[in-house]
């Protein structure tokens, strides 16, 4: 009887662990044309050029900007990590990236800011040779701290 207690304790206990974990840090995929964007509220049909914004206690929140990104990593709140997509199609940490405007892009709502994974890369397309970083992209998107 002690023995089947203490199986029946253990179980309850790797259960409620499990249940508790906190989730992954990690990109998730965008439901494209089934979530709106975070901050502007357009639905998100594309996967090009989009963010989202991870977080252990929160829902995954999506955007189709790296402007409107940018724009709400300035007011959050949490343990949230920033995550944008790069020429390649692949996920990066927003603070991994390089971002540059190249002067032929258009992009959702309007920023023209697209993620590179090399400041070089960056800055060979920018339309001003520069190659920005996530905080710099932050600070200049305009909204109040």
């Amino acid at each position: 009887m002690k023995i089947l207690s203490l199986l029946i304790a253990l179980t309850l206990s790797a259960a409620a662990a499990t249940g508790c974990a906190k989730k992954s840090l990690s990109p998730e995929s965008v439901p494209l044309d089934r979530v709106e964007c975070a901050r502007c509220r357009m639905l998100i049909s594309t996967d090009t050029g989009v963010g989202q914004i991870v977080s252990a206690t929160d829902e995954t929140r999506f955007y189709d900007d790296i402007g409107c990104l940018a724009a709400d990593w300035r007011t959050r709140s949490g343990d949230g990590r920033a995550f944008v997509r790069i020429g390649s199609g692949r996920w990066s940490d927003a603070m991994d990236a390089s971002f540059a405007r190249p002067a032929a892009v258009v992009t959702a709502m309007g920023s023209g800011i697209v993620a590179f994974a090399l400041p070089a890369d960056a800055r060979a397309a920018d339309r001003e040779g520069r190659a920005l970083t996530f905080d710099e992209v932050v600070r200049a998107s305009g909204d109040p701290e």
